[in-house]
Parts: structure tokens; sequence; C-alpha cells
């Protein structure tokens, strides 16, 4: 009987091709974008592109690091040399993007679901000489722990903040429909930057959130809801769905 009970949910994330929350028959789901993205640094992130022989590899933290990096390379190929070297995507989404929009670059990564198992990952199947840097395509919002981890581990990390958020023109609009459409019960955070966008939004319209569950995804995202000042009803380790649904419906 407990099946039959709909569970009204706005994810505060874009909607991609992957993602089946809409297909299952307890949850109403609203996609709503909390942020959009401006490039910077995109020069310097080209010419250390081009420079591949001064790293050890490059490492992906999410898709619009990607995005980044294809806007660096002003849509030529990224150079070969990076394929021999050691490349990683936190994710499965992460590294489908990598390997269709840079010519099947070979990464390791997919299993990764937190920046912890990263490093690990990169640990275990990284040799002992370290004496290059990885490379780092990051946004204003990043956070530290996968840099000071390898850090940690004796490994040099170059940083290349490529990107920063801002509150997506259409979200103050799209969450006062969804308050207006549906009896909002639970409320998914992804990202810092949907936080920052959430918070936004609550504290201009004066919206009451003590009757709405508040889902945290990953750490990070934790961080910046309790700096925020915002409750947090449920922490998800990872993005994987059937961790989210789990945290929604119970």
């Amino acid at each position: 009987m407990g099946d039959c009970v709909k569970h009204s949910v706005v994810l505060l994330k874009p909607q991609t091709q992957d993602d089946c929350y809409d297909q299952r028959s307890n949850l109403e789901v609203i996609y709503i974008n909390p942020a959009t993205y401006v490039f910077k640094n995109i020069p310097q992130l080209r010419a250390k592109l081009l420079n591949p022989h001064k790293y050890a590899g490059i490492i992906f933290c999410a898709p619009r690091c990607v995005y980044a990096v294809n806007e660096a390379l002003q849509k030529e190929p990224l150079p070969s040399c990076w394929r021999p070297l050691h490349n990683y995507a936190l994710g499965k989404n992460t590294r489908n993007m990598v390997y269709y929009s840079l010519q099947n670059l070979p990464t390791m990564g997919v299993s990764a679901c937190s920046a912890h198992n990263l490093c690990d990952l990169i640990r275990e199947t990284f040799g002992p000489k370290r004496d290059l840097p990885f490379l780092l395509p990051c946004g204003n919002l990043a956070s530290n722990t996968l840099h000071l981890r390898l850090v940690a581990q004796g490994f040099r990390v170059d940083n290349c903040e490529c990107f920063e958020s801002q509150c997506h023109p259409h979200f103050m609009n799209s969450m006062k429909q969804a308050l207006k459409l549906k009896k909002l019960e639970t409320i998914v955070f992804f990202s810092p930057a949907s936080v920052k966008s959430g918070a936004e939004f609550i504290k201009k319209y004066s919206v009451s959130i003590e009757d709405r569950k508040l889902i945290a995804v990953g750490r990070q995202t934790q961080k910046e809801m309790l700096e925020c000042g915002l409750k947090i009803d449920r922490l998800v380790e990872s993005p994987l769905e059937e961790l989210v649904v789990n945290a929604i419906v119970n």
C-alpha cells in the first residue's frame, strides 16, 4: 500500500537523458535547473591543454569541466598526447561526456561516487613517480577535498578555475510555479550552486521549509546548506538514483 503514496519532489538539477526519476510511479517530479555557468580564464586553460607534456594527466570532476575544456579547444581536437596519460573522470555522466566529446579519451573513475573515492582510485592506479602535476579544470564553487587529499598523497595539482555559477534566469519563476502547481513535499539539492539559488529563493519569498524535507546530495552540498542556514533532513553520499529515491520516499 505504501507504494501507492505519491511523493511530490523538486530536483534542483537539469534533467538529463539518463534521469529516470519521473518514470517511477510513486514520484511526482519537477526538474528545475538552478544555475547557469559563465566561462572564465579560457585562454589560460587552452594554453595548459596544448601542453600535455607538462602534466601527468587531467582530472574531470563534473560535466561542466568538460564543457569548459571544449570551449577552450575552440572546436579543435584535444592533443593526442593526453591519451596515454593518467586521466580520470568522476562518475558515469562525466566519463560519458569526456568519451563522446573528446575523441574517446580514456579515463578511469566511472564507478567513483565522490572526491574521496576518486582520490583513492588515483592513489591505487598511479605509480610512485609523481613529479608532474594533474590538470584540474574546476568552477568557483568546487570543493578543495580532492586537491587537498591528492597533495597529502604526494601528488601535484594545477587547479584552473574556468567557470563560475550564477542563479539561472528562470529559476525563481520556476520555483514559484512549482509551489503553485503541486504540494511540494521534498526539495533535493544536488550541488552547492543549487543551494545558493535555493537559499536565495527561500529568503526572497519567505518560503516556509519547516514542513518540507530537504535532501543534500554530497558532502560539499551539505556544507553549503549548513553555511546558508538550511536544515538538512537527509544526506545522500552520492547522486546514484537509487540512493536519492530511497532518501525521498523513506
